[in-house]
């Protein structure tokens, strides 16, 4: 089934879940940088640190802006302080700070990575965030990114939270519904490219 075509009324609470975590997850792959999209749970960063101190990627890519004008610092300044905090070196960490959503934390990240990498010596991303968010991160990766660079999802465990029940977790309680509107809502209005789930 396609993403556009998915009647959100008619799915269980495990396909909604499956919908919006995706049904692959992180293992131990390494890749050429640590991509870490905003947000306000710190747990982003301290997993993106520990895969860091593992030797998972040699870089970290922190994106996030003020969503708006709603958010001071950018997202991606406190993030970054927070991965200092954690032992990340400072050479190594690359902000990004004008993205306003998901789809532009991809654009403009591009920007950083380009100037500062070098887009062509990129294969592999490992992408950051939390369970809820990742199949809507994954889509915009896999819209925006080159097609030679491979994005590997890396959700963030969360205290408390069981994929398998999630309606049970405060925050995912309220979230992953939302979350799985958003999905549809992206592909079906073109922001990101539609592609078959299995659900």
């Amino acid at each position: 089934m396609r993403i556009a075509e998915i009647d959100l009324e008619s799915l269980s609470s495990l396909q909604i879940a499956r919908l919006v975590m995706g049904e692959r997850y992180y293992r131990g792959e390494t890749a050429d940088v640590i991509f870490v999209f905003g947000g306000q749970s710190p747990e982003r960063v301290r997993h993106a640190a520990k895969l860091f101190h593992a030797g998972k990627a040699p870089l970290l890519l922190l994106s996030g802006g003020t969503k708006f004008g709603q958010r001071h610092p950018p997202e991606a300044v406190a993030m970054r302080e927070q991965a200092l905090e954690l032992g990340v070196p400072p050479e190594v960490i690359l902000i990004e700070t004008d993205s306003n959503h998901t789809v532009e934390n991809v654009l403009c990240s591009l920007v950083v990575l380009h100037r500062k990498v070098g887009l062509h010596r990129i294969r592999r991303l490992i992408a950051v965030t939390v369970p809820w968010h990742m199949r809507r991160s994954l889509l915009a990766l896999r819209t925006y990114l080159p097609r030679w660079i491979e994005p590997i999802p890396c959700p963030v465990s969360l205290p408390g939270f069981d994929p398998q029940r999630w309606w049970e977790h405060p925050e995912a309680s309220w979230r992953v519904p939302r979350e799985a509107r958003k999905v549809v809502d992206y592909v079906r209005e073109g922001f990101v490219a539609d592609e078959e789930v299995h659900l």
